[in-house]
């Protein structure tokens, strides 16, 4: 599988790790200072008792790049910088089309203290999977991986029997099969929540997609006793 991440910030990267271990091919690209980028996966392979030989295996490039580059694109972005890199990619001629994309990101904003939160402004007019799929509407467009902080995306840092699972939206039935796959190649279980990305309720969706209605299923699951 190709795999390239546009923006390997803290979420990009765990997930690259645990793909190029398996063997897949994996295009990294930063937004800001990428000569920088090598530097951060040497430091967190560090972290993570990754050696050499995986971390040799990553390819480099530009956003661009690795957006031609994937037949899977990992959209992270830092989110006040969406925008900008949305538009970078539209004016390099990325459409995207028929690629499958999996969006990570959160709407979390920074006030001048470089504290984050949530830009409630922005939730009531969009969302961030609503940009996207107007910017790349030939997308096959999923959201996953957002629902857990980045420092706890690797296994090892949970219990045995206690890693939560990774909800994802999205897509079309031809897809989701690769998009379980994905997940479960990081180490977490999947669970899908349905094909409408701008629907709420997201209990009722896993009942409804995932346990064949059985609320009480996705509980245990939430609880991490399933």
């Amino acid at each position: 599988m190709k795999v390239g991440v546009v923006n390997a910030g803290n979420i990009g990267l765990r997930l690259a790790f645990a793909w190029v271990r398996l063997g897949h091919d994996v295009m990294l690209s930063k937004d800001t200072h990428p000569e920088r980028l090598r530097a951060r996966v040497r430091e967190l392979a560090s972290e993570m008792g990754i050696g050499e030989n995986e971390i040799a295996q990553f390819r480099y490039g530009s956003m661009t790049d690795a957006a031609k580059f994937g037949d899977v694109v990992i959209l992270s972005a830092y989110f006040p910088r969406l925008a900008h890199i949305l538009k970078e990619l539209q004016h390099d001629g990325i459409t995207l089309s028929g690629k499958l994309v999996i969006d990570t990101m959160n709407p979390l904003n920074v006030d001048a203290n470089f504290n984050h939160y949530h830009d409630l402004k922005y939730m009531e007019r969009t969302s961030i999977t609503q940009e996207i799929q107007r910017a790349f509407p030939k997308a096959i467009l999923f959201k996953a991986f957002n629902s857990i902080p980045a420092s706890l995306l690797e296994v090892r840092k949970w219990a045995s029997g206690r890693v939560p699972p990774i909800i994802f939206m999205g897509g079309n039935a031809s897809s989701i099969g690769t998009v379980r796959r994905i997940i479960e190649e990081t180490g977490f279980k999947p669970q899908f929540a349905g094909y409408d990305l701008n629907h709420s309720g997201l209990l009722h969706l896993l009942a409804e997609n995932e346990y064949e209605g059985n609320v009480n299923v996705v509980f245990d699951v939430m609880k991490g006793t399933a």
